[in-house]
């Protein structure tokens, strides 16, 4: 039990590294087969589709078990990266990016249900704290490589390292977690654990929280190497150095963070956490000095506010569920395709009004004020 929760972490890490190395240069690379005021269209309709294989994969999941489930999404996604690096053509650049991008949200549903079997209520928060701290490392390691790659090579040799690295994942799975078991799962048809899962009030905050965290990431992640590479005219290895200091939060704070809500409890740290990304989300906008130290500091505490938020609310959702709930597990991970299905839709109605670019950290960091009230309407009964 032990040693199949050190592969999971493992797997978590391996599956990140690729995940991490594409996810900035995407909207870049994008844009040389999509207008620019179109890349955040690309990311709706991948959005799109990963909203609906979430609905059905609980289903498959259940039919078939997960670990023959997760080698099939893996497999999958392994190719379209390579597809999306081998693309010439725009069609298949962009339909290779939706497919890919759906498959990740999958994955890491996969994955949260093979995590979640070895979770004891007792120490959900110290497990999935040691798993994210984990996966966060991943991400520091491949924004180096990544500017490191892009300072010698092009954007194409990132995503054969990336094809590469998920190739890994993929075989570690193979030969590591077939002996996971599958729990035994509650039989619900789509609409009806849909609706069981919004009356559930806490289940309902716990999305609704975990909504405006993927708002924050959505914005962040397509537009903000835009913002620093066109606006401020960074160097890519200038902006790997950047992002890979961004990120440290993510690998420092939630081992610990998880390990004391288990005492603590959420309200509280989710409360802080919203605070501390709002207020320098909106410290953003007032930065105008092209200085490196400036903009990985303030990008640093955005994110420890934002790996706070991460952490409790996952551990929030899974103190209310239990172990044969996929299904609202899948629910719970439509956030992020929601998010990106909405964000990049009111992105450019943004654009459309405001003077300039970094207006979005204004907007973005009000946003993210919302998300303090919201915490705060967690009552000591709720935990």
């Amino acid at each position: 039990m032990q040693y199949n929760k050190k592969i999971i972490y493992l797997a978590g890490f391996l599956f990140s590294i690729p995940i991490a190395l594409m996810s900035y240069i995407n909207s870049s690379f994008l844009s040389f087969f999509v207008n620019g005021k179109l890349v955040g269209i690309t990311y709706t309709l991948g959005s799109i589709t990963s909203i609906l294989a979430l609905l059905i994969a609980p289903v498959i999941f259940r039919r078939f078990g997960g670990y023959k489930f997760l080698l099939f999404v893996v497999g999958l996604n392994a190719l379209s990266i390579l597809s999306f690096a081998l693309a010439k053509h725009a069609w298949i650049a962009i339909l290779a990016f939706i497919f890919g991008f759906a498959l990740n949200t999958i994955i890491i549903f996969s994955l949260d249900e093979i995590l979640k079997i070895f979770s004891k209520d007792s120490s959900t928060g110290k497990t999935r704290g040691t798993y994210l701290a984990i996966s966060s490392a991943a991400w520091i390691l491949a924004q180096l490589a990544s500017g490191t790659i892009l300072g010698e090579f092009s954007f194409r040799m990132i995503y054969l390292t990336a094809f590469s690295m998920m190739t890994l994942f993929f075989l570690l799975c193979l030969f590591k977690l077939r002996d996971i078991p599958d729990p035994e799962y509650d039989k619900l048809k789509i609409v009806k654990y849909i609706k069981e899962f919004f009356k559930n009030k806490n289940l309902r905050r716990s999305y609704n929280i975990n909504f405006l965290l993927q708002i924050f990431f959505c914005w962040m992640v397509i537009y903000t190497p835009i913002y620093l590479r066109v606006h401020l005219e960074f160097s890519w290895s200038e902006i790997g150095i950047i992002f890979a200091v961004m990120l440290l939060p993510f690998s420092i704070l939630p081992f610990h963070i998880g390990k004391y809500s288990d005492k603590i409890g959420e309200r509280k740290m989710l409360m802080l956490g919203f605070l501390t990304a709002a207020f320098f989300t909106l410290v953003l906008f007032f930065i105008e000095r092209r200085e490196i130290w400036i903009w990985a500091f303030v990008l640093f505490m955005t994110r420890v506010g934002a790996a706070t938020i991460e952490v409790m609310s996952d551990v929030y959702f899974f103190k209310h569920i239990k172990k044969e709930n996929e299904e609202w597990v899948g629910v719970y991970r439509s956030a992020p395709g929601v998010a990106y299905v909405i964000g990049p839709l009111i992105a450019l109605i943004i654009f459309v009004f405001v003077p300039s670019f970094n207006f979005i950290y204004l907007i973005l960091g009000t946003i993210m004020l919302y998300g303090v009230y919201l915490s705060s309407t967690i009552r000591r009964s709720d935990i």
